[in-house]
């Protein structure tokens, strides 16, 4: 044969081989079928430790890491029996308004022209003090497009001077009036810091 034929040869088999090697599923920076990967446990685990050590930890060492805090959750049900009308021009958008000890936590989405809706939303709190120093502004609202938006009234929830603060009925008013109903749950609700 000439070098030529031999050389060719040499390469083809070179070639055969590495065809062979990918089919079989190895490679030359590892391995990746099942047999050859076993055959490596015991290196990976004094390289890198075990499966739990190399993803930060084992659950029970997790657990010990996690604290809960209990925070208060205020959550407004329904809006009901609206009696005064801010526009003359349409039916009253109402949203509330959440204060904790005047400090605005947010408000509900609007409901469109209705005098009464189920609202089902709630406001969370953490605080310092304690929670029977709070005492809960709800301010009931007439969603306007153009201008400000109206007040229809407004209610009070005093934690001090309440026992019951599950399905409690907030009484909104306007110069001295009843003009519509919050159904109001209050809670202490368990988070999970991290």
């Amino acid at each position: 044969e000439s070098p030529a034929a031999v050389e060719e040869k040499g390469e083809e088999e070179e070639s055969a081989a590495e065809k062979q090697q990918e089919l079989n599923g190895s490679s030359a920076f590892g391995a990746t079928n099942v047999e050859d990967a076993a055959d490596c446990e015991p290196a990976i685990k004094q390289c890198c430790g075990s499966e739990e050590e190399a993803e930060g930890g084992s659950e029970s060492e997790l657990r010990e890491d996690k604290r809960n805090e209990k925070v208060l959750r205020v959550i407004i049900h329904s809006i009901q029996g609206i009696t005064r009308e801010t526009d003359t021009t349409s039916a009253v958008d109402p949203f509330v308004e959440v204060r904790a000890n005047s400090v605005l936590l947010g408000a509900t989405q609007p409901r469109q022209d209705t005098t009464s809706a189920v609202i089902e939303e709630a406001f969370f709190i953490k605080t310092e003090k304690n929670p029977d120093q709070l005492k809960l502004k709800f301010q009931l609202k007439d969603q306007d497009h153009m201008t400000e938006h109206d007040l229809i009234g407004h209610g009070y929830f005093d934690l001090s001077e309440e026992d019951m603060m599950e399905k409690q009925t907030v009484h909104l008013k306007w110069k001295g009036s009843e003009v519509g109903q919050l159904l109001i749950s209050v809670d202490f609700q368990n988070i999970t810091i991290v």
